[in-house]
């Protein structure tokens, strides 16, 4: 007779304990699927950057640290440093991207290198002037001027040159920046964004575009 309740409020305990670690578990999980959905809103990373040490970095820096790292053998420098290269006139400055892109504009003083050049061709066309002078080499965001950077710079060096730079970020950070551009030559703060996906990552979004 006394064995049933005791049977009877052992299960009521259970069922509540049953319901609580339910309930915990729903709690966890929904908090954690809300989390990860507001942690690319725009909201989440104000909070972050108001945090000071918990700063949000700049996707652009991210893709800047992946091209210093597949591109270790190459120098890189960041647009103040390339400015003050930019006022040596033994500077000879590249453009390493698509005749569309160099179109809608560039850096000042900038002469276009087509992506895809033969690295004989690039040498034969550059390194009887390259005694004494330091190329600087840019893009969208650095991966295909590191890229031919690290194909030409011993042919260049061999010819004379100083050095070979490239520069960190490319055109989309000297853009983000606000530095002086050029198009057809006239100063323009319009910026080509390559295509939409590597685009997103020109600040200005109103200054970027894909065609003219």
């Amino acid at each position: 007779m006394t064995q049933r309740p005791l049977l009877l409020k052992m299960a009521d305990v259970t069922g509540r304990r049953t319901a609580a670690v339910a309930l915990f578990a729903a709690t966890v999980i929904a908090g954690g699927a809300l989390g990860f959905l507001l942690a690319g809103s725009p909201a989440a990373d104000d909070g972050r950057r108001e945090t000071g040490t918990n700063r949000t970095m700049h996707p652009l820096t991210k893709v800047e640290q992946s091209v210093r790292q597949d591109y270790a053998g190459v120098q890189h420098a960041d647009p103040a440093e390339i400015e003050r290269l930019l006022a040596d006139p033994n500077v000879v400055l590249l453009d390493v991207r698509e005749a569309a892109e160099f179109g809608v504009s560039h850096l000042p003083g900038a002469v276009r290198v087509d992506p895809g050049v033969w690295t004989s061709s690039f040498l034969g066309r550059f390194d009887g002037q390259a005694q004494g002078k330091t190329f600087v080499l840019y893009c969208s965001v650095g991966v295909r001027s590191s890229r031919l950077a690290a194909r030409v710079q011993d042919g260049l060096k061999a010819a004379g040159a100083r050095g070979v730079v490239n520069l960190s970020g490319g055109i989309f950070r000297w853009h983000n920046e606000q530095r002086s551009l050029m198009t057809e030559g006239q100063p323009t703060d319009i910026v080509h964004k390559y295509d939409e996906g590597w685009g997103r990552l020109v600040d200005r979004q109103d200054k970027a575009v894909v065609n003219r």
